[in-house]
């Protein structure tokens, strides 16, 4: 089974070094959907306070096959 991992950068890089092994890509989209989202559900104001991050899935070769980007962008209010 090949493994994927799921580098975090958010200012600062969170390599990981151990993967999971996933039956396919398709399975390693839905790992990143997930992951992401519980690191949503853990520190839900981090977006909000204007730090974008973004989650990169790579192969077992390193290769990145999927980037998911996380921000929030505030209407500007108008003066």
């Amino acid at each position: 089974m090949p493994r994927y991992f799921f580098d975090i950068h958010d200012g600062a890089s969170s390599p990981d070094r151990d993967g999971t092994e996933l039956a396919d890509l398709r399975a390693a989209r839905v790992q990143a959907i997930e992951t992401a989202g519980a690191i949503l559900r853990e520190s839900p104001d981090s977006l909000w306070v204007g730090h974008p991050w973004r989650m990169e899935v790579m192969d077992e070769e390193r290769r990145v096959v999927v980037t998911l980007y996380f921000s929030i962008q505030p209407p500007k209010l108008e003066g």
